[in-house]
């Protein structure tokens, strides 16, 4: 039986390529989600529990990812769940969660995040370099943002 899931929290760390030998292109990432109270007494915020998950995604979706998340970005994940029990080096037993992702993105509660539509096999670090952009953003000229179908429509400043 495979569970599906949905999460928030935070990039604990930088995704990275693994999976080399396989072929196939895997990035992962170690995800933790924070449960937040407030002291009653004092006021302040503090986080009481925190769970760990690691987050794979395969081919394309692992070039994006490559891309797009970086450690400490808020990312909702939707994806396939696993709950794994291994032995430690001490011999005690451990469990891991890990989540195959079929969805991810960043939490747009906590910032703005932009879309980039990939249309072919190139990654997104490969065209904005092509395209004379920054890393992380489009270039101040906006002379490569791309044309769309769609009516340019200027905002009705007469409603409120």
């Amino acid at each position: 039986m495979t569970d599906h899931i949905t999460l928030r929290g935070v990039a604990g760390t930088e995704p990275r390529r693994s999976g080399e030998g396989s072929g196939t292109l895997v990035a992962k990432f170690r995800m933790v989600s924070n449960e937040r109270r407030q002291d009653p007494e004092t006021g302040q915020w503090a986080d009481v529990h925190s769970n760990w998950y690691t987050v794979s995604c395969f081919r394309a979706m692992a070039s994006n990812l490559l891309d797009s998340i970086h450690q400490g970005d808020h990312v909702v994940v939707y994806g396939k769940m696993q709950v794994r029990e291994y032995d430690r080096k001490d011999g005690t037993r451990g469990f891991s969660v890990d989540i195959e992702a079929m969805a991810l993105g960043h939490d747009v509660r906590f910032g703005i995040s932009r879309f980039e539509r990939v249309r072919n096999a190139e990654s997104a670090t490969e065209r904005r370099t092509r395209h004379g952009e920054t890393v992380h953003g489009r270039a101040e000229s906006g002379e490569n943002v791309p044309e769309t179908d769609w009516p340019q429509v200027e905002p009705d400043t007469e409603a409120a």
